[in-house]
């Protein structure tokens, strides 16, 4: 695939952070954006090659851009700044296509990547620029609805249906960029990551991880790794993001849509409860979003005020993990009711890291499917892989859809 003529996007928009992988740079960023009403930054005039470099360099952590008309901070830029942020509303009970976020975060990402190779390549950025895009995405399973194919094409027409031009401001001289989807493909999530990276995306540190899990922790199983993780046929996948968690099923090889499921709810869920019950504890203080709280959470603190704001705020997430981990326990006997041959059930996704420290999760799946006389292995794919193997899957999916245009 000519890289130069087709930006190729593997897009894993999660309610937490967007991992995307663009022209086989995997990107990490939060999934927030902050809008500008008054501007009173100062933007580089004049600039001279060294400045153009490193502001070119850091530009997907400073992302200032405008899209139709409104100009917003994205990703870690908006994350670092104090203005009023503006991520997915896990409680809105509308799905991560109908908002704007969902378009504003990948475009964003494109256009500043699309900026850094054309610098690479010693073209004038402040020239208008030009991106063809070939894209992989996914959806939760729940917002497929009955009418998956009509999902797939009002999603697909976001992206599709016009160009989009992308104004970048981090320069007095605005850089532009207009972008083009050429293809736009749109899947499940959980069900890529089974199915698609797991299965058919041979990377050896995956599975050295997902053995070292099943000889650790399920020690009955051990010298049967190799074949549970090649050649088992009835998977599940249970993949806890940040607003919902799907519970992919793969029945006899084959995608199993009739009993896949999604929960309306995930990590992100149990954090927004959270941000309610802090001030209303002994030691509660308020927090402006979640975005704030979850800072609190990866802090390292060291006055004792701090120290005890951490841990009000992780007593808080405690008290709010039993329903997402009793739903999940539920659905699992759901799923084991339609599929009594099951062979292994993967724990992955970014909400499944906290979850697994912090509770019984696997111990509870493990006596649920032996309350069922199932003799399926549970198994966490490890923190190195929990966020990455829906985009891992978009990957390889976008790169066969790419090859298309050869």
């Amino acid at each position: 695939m000519n890289k130069k003529k087709y930006m190729i996007v593997a897009n894993d928009l999660g309610y937490g952070e967007v991992k995307a992988n663009i022209d086989d740079e995997y990107i990490q960023q939060p999934s927030v954006v902050a809008e500008i009403h008054q501007v009173t930054g100062d933007p580089i005039s004049d600039p001279t090659e060294s400045q153009i470099k490193q502001t070119v360099g850091s530009l997907l952590d400073n992302m200032d851009v405008t899209i139709d008309n409104k100009r917003y901070l994205v990703g870690i830029s908006a994350s670092n700044s104090t203005l009023p942020r503006k991520a997915f509303d896990v409680n809105s009970g509308f799905g991560k296509s109908e908002t704007e976020l969902s378009l504003i975060l990948p475009l964003s990402l494109i256009a500043a990547k699309k900026v850094q190779e054309a610098y690479e390549a010693g073209d004038d950025i402040f020239e208008p620029l030009k991106a063809d895009v070939v894209m992989a995405t996914a959806l939760p399973i729940n917002e497929f609805g009955r009418n998956a194919a009509a999902k797939r094409e009002s999603y697909t027409k976001k992206f599709t249906g016009k160009k989009h031009i992308v104004i970048l401001n981090n320069f007095a001289d605005p850089i532009s960029v207009t972008i083009s989807f050429k293809d736009v493909q749109i899947f499940k999530e959980g069900e890529i990551a089974t199915a698609i990276a797991i299965k058919k995306g041979n990377i050896k540190e995956l599975e050295s991880a997902l053995k070292a899990d099943i000889k650790k922790y399920s020690p009955d199983y051990a010298d049967d790794a190799d074949s549970l993780i090649k050649d088992s046929k009835n998977v599940l996948g249970i993949d806890i993001g940040q607003g919902t968690t799907d519970l992919a099923l793969t029945s006899n090889g084959k995608a199993d849509p009739f009993t896949s499921t999604s929960i309306n709810q995930g990590y992100g869920t149990i954090l927004s409860n959270a941000l309610d019950q802090i001030p209303i504890m002994e030691n509660g203080y308020n927090l402006p979003d979640v975005v704030a709280l979850t800072d609190i959470l990866n802090s390292d603190p060291t006055s004792s005020i701090k120290k005890e704001n951490k841990q009000t705020a992780l007593q808080a997430v405690e008290d709010n993990v039993d329903s997402l981990v009793n739903d999940i326990e539920q659905k699992l006997n759901t799923i084991l009711s339609k599929n009594t041959q099951l062979e292994v059930v993967y724990i992955f996704g970014g909400g499944s890291i906290p979850l697994i420290k912090m509770t019984n999760l696997r111990d509870n799946l493990t006596r649920n499917l032996r309350r069922k006389r199932s003799d399926a292995v549970v198994v966490w794919v490890g923190k190195d892989y929990a966020q990455r193997l829906n985009e891992i899957g978009l990957d390889l999916l976008v790169n066969a859809m790419a090859a298309r245009f050869n």
